[in-house]
């Protein structure tokens, strides 16, 4: 079954969303919406383009989702603040890659369902623009890393809504 994408959510309606689920949900570490059980969660999916180039990173193992595949760098909304400022705290956590937040675009959420995850996923896709290529260390949840070109995606084992997402990303320039 292939995956599904339908209407998401304005991101001026994410803060009440993010409450309710605290609600629902409960706290991880204290701090964050525990998304543990949930059947919905919304995340960032940020891809960072540097030139002709865009950062893929493979997914590390006893993660939610996607084991052993190849995606861009995403994270949970776990927290009340601005989308972009959520994907700013995402590449430098899991990436070690400081980028402005004006240098961080946020495009249009869309729902996802995908057979191959266990959750739905409200997305907000993200585009990150960087002048130079970083210096690129891993968290535990990555690898690998790879900058490639759009066209190249075809040739990496991923999730098949990776460039869907993607596009929505680099349709932000």
């Amino acid at each position: 079954m292939p995956y599904k994408i339908t209407e998401g959510i304005e991101e001026s309606d994410l803060k009440q969303w993010l409450e309710d689920a605290l609600k629902k949900y409960g706290t991880y570490q204290g701090r964050a919406v525990n998304y543990t059980n949930a059947r919905i969660a919304p995340i960032v999916m940020c891809t960072v383009k540097c030139g002709d180039e865009i950062l893929l990173v493979k997914r590390g193992y006893e993660l939610a989702d996607a084991e052993g595949v190849w995606s861009t760098n995403n994270g949970f909304i776990d927290e009340i603040m601005p989308v972009a400022e959520i994907a700013q705290k995402e590449i430098k956590e899991e990436l070690s890659v400081s980028a402005p937040l004006e240098h961080i675009k946020v495009g249009k959420s869309y729902t996802l369902v995908n057979p191959a995850e266990k959750r739905k996923y409200v997305v907000f896709p993200c585009l990150v623009l960087l002048d130079e290529k970083p210096k690129i260390v891993l968290d535990r949840e990555h690898t690998e890393y790879r900058w490639i070109t759009r066209n190249q995606l075809a040739n990496f084992e991923i999730l098949d809504d990776l460039p869907y997402a993607v596009d929505a990303a680099l349709a932000l320039i």
